[in-house]
């Protein structure tokens, strides 16, 4: 087990599946006591199991991120085992149907706003609270998107919610800069991951033409970065956005 994590206690949200599983397990594996955090319980409990078996230390606690009373009950978690919250990854979201912006209804632009930027914006923002509370600070990383940095016509909702991350991360980061708290996102390309289901196999084949490196990323990958972001090793890195696309350009 790499140790440079040790002592330090993480949640991970979305840690299920995907991005999110791959980050729980490294980030363990580093060291870190981790909160597996999903509404997938079978599935999160067997992340867990995964990571206790290699003799890692995780716990899986059921969130629901579309609820702010949960995000405050799981961000108080490590809390009320008179522990502090070190890292925080906000990972948990989705991708809307391939659809025009014009053709959007209201009900899925208020689920993909509410999902995947209302609720990073609470965990975020509860999570800096217990940071500054105990003057120690601590690290959180945003899980944004390339399709947050240009033009995705038909994702129109979810490139605007994952710009909406990107904003929300360099903003908050300069405020609590001087506290030690570091605040910075990731924006993954297109990646191996449940999300990209919406776009069909034939939708992945384009993805992968348009990658100069000529595939779709790996969840491992992307959680390599997120977990040097939220270790020591970046301790001057804040208000940062990572792109992580196999070079392609948005």
């Amino acid at each position: 087990m790499e140790s440079n994590l040790i002592g330090k206690n993480a949640i991970v949200t979305g840690g299920a599946l995907g991005i999110g599983k791959e980050t729980s397990l490294l980030l363990a594996k580093k060291g870190a006591n981790v909160i597996v955090s999903d509404i997938k319980e079978e599935e999160g409990n067997l992340v867990v199991k995964e990571i206790q078996n290699f003799g890692g230390s995780a716990t899986y606690v059921h969130c629901d991120v579309s609820l702010e009373e949960d995000i405050i009950q799981l961000t108080n978690h490590f809390i009320n085992q008179n522990k502090r919250l070190d890292i925080m990854i906000n990972n948990a979201g989705i991708a809307n149907k391939p659809t025009f912006m014009h053709k959007v209804t209201t009900e899925v632009w208020n689920k993909l706003i509410l999902l995947d930027l209302t609720s990073v914006f609470w965990c975020q923002k509860y999570a800096t609270k217990l940071m500054l509370s105990d003057k120690k600070g601590g690290s959180i990383v945003n899980i944004a998107s390339i399709a947050g940095l240009g033009a995705s016509p038909s994702l129109g909702p979810y490139c605007v919610a994952k710009a909406g991350v990107i904003e929300l991360t360099t903003t908050a980061a300069l405020e609590v800069a001087k506290a030690g708290v570091r605040i910075n996102a990731v924006c993954p390309g297109w990646t191996e991951t449940a999300i990209l289901d919406v776009a069909g196999e034939r939708g992945k084949s384009a993805m992968e033409k348009n990658i100069p490196m000529g595939r779709l990323g790996k969840p491992s990958e992307v959680a390599n970065l997120i977990a040097f972001l939220a270790s020591d090793e970046s301790s001057f890195i804040t208000g940062s956005v990572y792109k992580i696309d196999g070079g392609t350009r948005s």
